[in-house]
């Protein structure tokens, strides 16, 4: 589970994520203008720190590909899974669909996974079993997850204002953002983004 935020246990200070979801576009054509909802895979993912952008941010959650397979062995027998997607609440032969387009995407990934903030490397994950990162500007404190529960009851994401999803390719390059979601057309409008260039960031 992704925390709420994290705080430093010490001065209380706040790390926000600036983002919770991520999406995968399947599709083979161009994703500018508009993406049909089947040319869209959810993310896994999972809390970081990138050193690079100094705050905790989302990395792409790759396991080997025999994870992926074993996955799918598992659904195609009635089993539920929770890794690359939670099944629980799927019928069986959705559940199997859905876990073969990650293998199929697992098995055509190259790229190594990526801290979505910036598209780099230069990460670490926050939800091993001894994270501990020191606040570097507080001299006894330490980053610390934190869980805030609520509740909505309401239009989805995209609906009554632009939902601002990130969008990325197959290999974790930020490709555009999801805005308006045409649910009775099943698809959604696509905004562009793209990684900042590194050269401009002196």
């Amino acid at each position: 589970m992704i925390p709420s935020y994290y705080e430093c246990g010490s001065c209380r200070e706040r790390f926000e994520f600036g983002f919770r979801e991520a999406y995968y576009s399947l599709g083979s054509g161009s994703v500018e203008g508009s993406l049909l909802d089947v040319d869209l895979l959810c993310a896994p993912v999972r809390p970081g720190w990138c050193k690079d952008c100094s705050g905790v941010c989302l990395v792409e959650d790759i396991a080997p590909l025999r994870t992926f397979e074993a996955a799918y062995g598992a659904v195609r027998q009635g089993r539920s899974v929770e890794y690359p997607v939670a099944t629980e609440c799927y019928e069986p032969d959705t559940a199997s669909e859905l876990v073969a387009m990650y293998l199929r995407w697992r098995m055509s990934r190259k790229h190594a996974a990526r801290a979505l903030c910036c598209g780099g490397p230069n990460y670490i994950f926050m939800d091993d079993a001894q994270p501990l990162i020191k606040h570097a500007e507080c001299d006894f404190g330490f980053i610390e997850p934190m869980v805030w529960f609520s509740s909505y009851c309401g239009a989805g994401p995209g609906v009554i204002s632009p939902a601002n999803l990130r969008l990325y390719t197959s290999e974790g390059e930020l490709a555009g953002l999801l805005t308006w979601h045409r649910r009775e057309e099943g698809r959604w409008d696509v905004a562009p983004a793209h990684y900042p260039d590194p050269a401009s960031d002196n």
